[in-house]
């Protein structure tokens, strides 16, 4: 009996493409199993690295106007992420989907604050640099929370794509109490 199977790998195009053989028995469901769970790892390392794009832009844009940096606060993360999953899982972008208000959002995650405000956003592509740069600082509500001098803290969720292919983003500013 020959062990040999002959196997091709089509993913996504630019990602893998070949055909080789193996010298053992592929067992087809751990075989897709480990290149879901590769490309989930690639898609959750992508998220992870547009967030701190996110954080050095916004931070590059408060330097430029002599403000102080902010620091992400894992309580804000949290929040920011977990709103920006409701926006990609219902596929529509507002400040107040299911009725959660900004203060609901930042009490859910029990973070007390002074001072809290929001940006949301959406794009066919992943690139936070783009958000924040060409989105946000573009309109002057979001410029405003961006730039509030009193705020400190910050988080930052991704989600998507989307059904309709969207990535959807959400930014927390706080002041702690």
């Amino acid at each position: 009996m020959n062990t040999f199977r002959t196997i091709a790998l089509f993913i996504l195009p630019g990602w893998l493409m070949s055909t080789s053989t193996l010298p053992f028995p592929l067992q087809p469901s751990a075989w897709i199993k480990n290149v879901n769970d590769s490309l989930v790892q690639g898609l959750t390392m992508n998220l992870q690295n547009e967030k701190q794009a996110i954080l050095v832009a916004t931070n590059q844009q408060r330097v430029r106007r002599h403000l102080s940096d902010l620091k992400p606060d894992a309580k804000l993360m949290q929040a920011a992420q977990a709103y920006a999953e409701l926006m990609a899982a219902k596929d529509q972008m507002s400040h107040t989907l299911n009725g959660l208000s900004l203060p609901d959002k930042a009490n859910r995650v029990g973070y007390s604050f002074r001072q809290l405000s929001e940006n949301i956003a959406l794009n066919t592509r992943l690139d936070g640099r783009f958000v924040v740069n060409n989105q946000w600082m573009e309109s002057s509500g979001h410029r405003k929370n961006l730039l509030t001098r009193d705020v400190t803290a910050i988080g930052i969720g991704i989600a998507g794509p989307s059904k309709q292919n969207r990535y959807y983003y959400c930014q927390l500013f706080g002041t702690p109490l």
